[in-house]
């Protein structure tokens, strides 16, 4: 007895203590429970903590996972509301690893070992690298907007977190039957819990303090494949129990025995050992279904897991083809036993499990221009080339084949362009568009050297030949043939 006092000495005394630490918050479900910790640290401590625990981070490997976090962070949300809350969850990338954009987890992997999923929920497609650790948290504000997006950073920056506790089965709440508090702490816990929880996993320790001083303790425990209390209660209990007084405490049927009551249950449903509630009779067995039963008001009923779908025997699973429904879309779909993965076409990559259009401009594809278009691109060249057999290189258009330049002219092919010379002896006017010879006036000599006549007759010559020529070059013929004339006249009247 004395070491019995002593184990629930400590208990409470571990009790009180634990309600001055990190507020949190915990949720169970029928094989598991979920605790939110309101202590802001890095990842690798987050970890550590639901390690030592027995648990792992939370994993959000589909959308009923997603639907447990959003479930209790909206337990916060009376103290916590308008706050942006950002909480770690169990994936993170190696250092040695890297980030793979076609992968629906980017090559993150989950801590807590298991294989890789095909849901995810990227706010922002993580930053390339195979040297560097990333740690992935989720933003949750209470505005009822998108929530719960995927955000990869650094592993040292401080965010809440969540942690993951999977149990073979439950206990129901005790009950009480006159004034009195019941405390739970279950085994991943200092501390008792605040919220009141509909299921306890197996280790969780229940402490009963009654209004006579009376106290008492309980353990969830597991025997082959039943959980139940080793001290079922009822407790409290506060004199005679009168079936006319709360229904004699009894959930269903009471009946009144002399100075006692005697508790049962409707049609379908059995007497829990503590004697007051009641619970469908069980009628699942390992060889009922294949993968899960379920108790409902009418029996049990058969479930599957993600990816898989009840057969007409309404006891077994078989895989679905979610390639049937198109899943893919107009891409390839590939299934897989219990679930699917699409293969992108070219020009697509793998984004939120969707295939997404790749911008192939953003990599160094075309020799001048590049225009993306969806599920591919193509190149373009800068005025004066033409694209060439590749599809890739630009090649230099020769413009002086279509004869760009007037017939006076001499074309010159440049690249992307051309230019037009003038003929040789000749110049270009003042106006930019005469072309005149290029003419020297010697100076007059005395009428007696003897070589006046023979030099006339060679300027005469030259400045016939110097006529022919221009009349066959000039762009402006008529404006060369008023300058030959002009000097022929100034060069009689020298002589």
């Amino acid at each position: 007895m004395a070491i019995m006092l002593l184990i629930f000495l400590l208990q409470l005394i571990n009790s009180f203590e634990g309600l001055s630490g990190a507020e949190h918050e915990t949720l169970c479900t029928s094989n598991a429970c979920f605790t939110l910790h309101m202590e802001k640290v890095g990842f690798e401590k987050a970890q550590q903590n639901c390690d030592d625990n027995g648990g792992y981070l939370m994993t959000l490997r589909d959308r009923h996972e997603e639907d447990v976090l959003r479930s209790l962070l909206s337990l916060l949300q009376r103290q916590h509301q308008g706050r942006l809350l950002k909480v770690w969850i169990g994936l993170k990338l190696h250092r040695q690893d890297c980030v793979l954009p076609d992968k629906a987890l980017r090559g993150f992997k989950w801590v807590s070992g298991k294989e890789d999923s095909n849901y995810s929920n990227w706010k922002r497609e993580p930053v390339s690298t195979c040297t560097e650790e990333r740690c992935v948290r989720v933003d949750y504000t209470f505005s009822g907007q998108s929530q719960l997006k995927w955000i990869a950073g650094p592993c040292k920056i401080p965010a809440f977190f969540a942690c993951k506790f999977y149990f073979k089965g439950m206990c129901k709440p005790l009950a009480l039957l006159g004034p009195g508090q019941i405390t739970y702490t279950p085994p991943f816990s200092k501390e008792p819990q605040r919220s009141e929880m509909k299921s306890f996993p197996i280790g969780t320790y229940a402490i009963i303090l009654c209004s006579n001083q009376l106290s008492h303790y309980s353990v969830c425990k597991g025997v082959e494949d039943t959980y139940s209390w080793n001290d079922p209660g009822p407790f409290c209990r506060a004199g005679k129990r009168n079936c006319e007084i709360i229904n004699g405490g009894c959930e269903h049927v009471c009946h009144q025995d002399a100075d006692d009551v005697q508790c049962s249950c409707k049609e379908g449903y059995d007497l829990e050992d503590d004697g007051l509630t009641c619970s469908f009779k069980d009628l699942c067995s390992p060889d009922t279904c294949e993968h899960q039963c379920v108790m409902g008001e009418s029996g049990y009923s058969c479930r599957c897991p993600d990816g898989f779908k009840l057969n007409e025997d309404q006891r077994s699973c078989s895989d679905t083809d979610e390639c049937q429904s198109q899943a893919c879309r107009d891409h390839l779909c590939v299934n897989t036993h219990g679930s699917y993965m699409c293969v992108c076409k070219d020009g697509y990559k793998i984004v939120d499990g969707e295939c997404s259009d790749v911008d192939e401009c953003k990599q160094p594809r075309c020799e001048h221009n590049c225009l993306n278009s969806i599920g591919s691109f193509s190149c373009y060249c800068n005025e004066g080339f033409v694209l060439s057999k590749d599809g890739h290189s630009c090649v230099d258009i020769n413009e002086c084949v279509s004869a760009r330049c007037l017939a006076e002219l001499t074309c010159v092919n440049t690249a992307g362009s051309f230019i037009c010379t003038s003929p040789k002896g000749f110049h270009l006017e003042t106006d930019g568009s005469t072309y005149a010879p290029h003419v020297t006036v010697t100076s007059a000599t005395s009428p007696g050297d003897s070589a006046d006549e023979e030099t006339q007759e060679n300027f005469t010559e030259s400045l016939t030949r110097t006529a022919v020529e221009l009349a066959k070059y000039t762009v402006h013929r008529r404006n060369v043939l008023r300058y030959v004339k002009a000097v022929h006249v100034t060069v009689l009247k020298a002589f």
